[in-house]
């Protein structure tokens, strides 16, 4: 058994273990799921949409038209600019909505200078490039019944996805909204996403606001609030849509900020790995997330190193019988599919094949999605195709966390 293999029955025993284990805990929580709180009552709530020069006239006109319609009783709306204006800052003013302004660059310090202006006893942050639907906000406010809540969490879907790297991260996004409630429902949330996370203003002004000099100021919050003993919740129920990004250099670009700043985070918080103080998420999800990250990079590496081994030695032998490139396709091809035979190894992908068809079931019920066919043959090409990217993803996040001057988050 070579090391490729290895790394394959490690990966695929990973994914069964952990799938399993979500699909036990839906079955056992399946009652729960879909229940919000009824709200004692509708406090007012600060809408703010942190907005920078780079952002899109019709996509910030289209975000506070959607705040406007949210059928919530008690809003203000309050556009964050943050960093150097230009025309789209002139444009802003004409926006039914009340705008803030700091010099300072930065996501979080638009919020954090607009917490110095709003009235509301709730905030909810929305990106530029996001749209909250008629009944967000009612979903996520009961949560607050609890004084222990210091935020909730939406349920974000891609906007009208058009290609196929949009249709990929449509279909991530529905099965990260199924395992966020479970999340939720263990109190073992991590990250705080910015489209509709709503926050108890009053929590956040006494814990300083967001940290400005974050990579993940969405990761840090979520770490930040738990360390000092609040919960945050999960409403399946509020939907947000937001658009995602439509090609390879701004996937890659966004997903080192996530993946490189939730492990940092992770890091300076590391009173949080194995603390059974710190409940499930301290006992298991935060060390999943490492075995989970170890093993996919173990396995993208010997998979990369694998495939160059095999076309490099294809290519030396076809080259001297001057095969061209597309000739040697259906050549590889014919390898691989070859190389596959019934044993120990290809049974374990096919049990993963059916237990992530159920996944994808379950969660498509969890995002109130329609079953349609052609969705679970995207299901198949996400597996083969974007998995791929999700691994290389994690490669360049650590590489980047590992020699990048720039980050000095880990208190070691």
């Amino acid at each position: 058994m070579n090391l490729s293999t290895i790394g394959f029955l490690a990966l695929a025993y990973f994914l069964i273990y952990t799938t399993v284990f979500w699909l036990l805990l839906f079955i056992e929580k399946r009652n729960e799921i879909f229940k919000d709180p009824i709200p004692k009552k509708y406090p007012l709530i600060s809408i703010i949409i942190p907005v920078y020069k780079g952002n899109k006239k019709e996509e910030i006109k289209k975000a506070v038209k959607s705040c406007i319609q949210t059928d919530y009783p008690k809003k203000e709306i309050v556009i964050a600019w943050n960093g150097p204006k230009n025309e789209v800052f002139e444009y802003c003013k004409k926006l039914n909505a009340k705008l803030v302004y700091t010099p300072k660059k930065g996501k979080a310090a638009g919020i954090n200078e607009a917490l110095k202006h709003i009235k509301g006893e709730l905030f909810c942050c929305l990106d530029a490039d996001s749209f909250l639907r008629k009944d967000t906000l009612k979903h996520m406010v009961g949560y607050f019944n609890d004084k222990k809540v210091g935020a909730v969490t939406s349920s974000m879907k891609v906007y009208k996805p058009k290609n196929l790297l949009q249709k990929f991260q449509w279909l991530e996004y529905i099965i990260t909204l199924y395992l966020r409630k479970l999340l939720s429902l263990l109190d073992a949330i991590y990250v705080i996403p910015g489209p509709g996370g709503m926050f108890r203003t009053k929590v956040i002004q006494k814990l300083g606001g967001f940290d400005e000099n974050n990579l993940a100021e969405d990761a840090e919050i979520a770490l930040r609030l738990q360390a000092n003993g609040y919960k945050i919740k999960n409403s399946v129920n509020a939907f947000v849509d937001t658009i995602a990004p439509d090609n390879i250099k701004s996937l890659l670009k966004q997903r080192i900020r996530w993946y490189s700043g939730v492990l940092s985070n992770i890091l300076r918080y590391k009173e949080f790995i194995l603390n059974s103080e710190k409940g499930v998420l301290g006992l298991f999800v935060i060390p999943l997330a490492f075995a989970w990250i170890a093993i996919t990079l173990t396995s993208i590496t010997l998979v990369m190193l694998n495939f160059s081994k095999i076309a490099w030695s294809g290519y030396k032998v076809f080259s001297v019988l001057k095969f061209s490139s597309l000739q040697l396709i259906p050549i590889y091809l014919k390898t691989i599919i070859g190389s596959i035979h019934p044993n120990f190894a290809t049974g374990f992908m096919v049990l993963l094949l059916i237990l992530s068809f159920v996944l994808v079931s379950v969660s498509f019920h969890t995002a109130k999605e329609k079953h349609k066919p052609h969705r679970y043959l995207n299901y198949i090409a996400y597996l083969v195709v974007y998995s791929m990217l999700h691994g290389i993803f994690w490669l360049f996040s650590v590489s980047y966390l590992l020699i990048s001057k720039k980050i000095k988050l880990i208190k070691w």
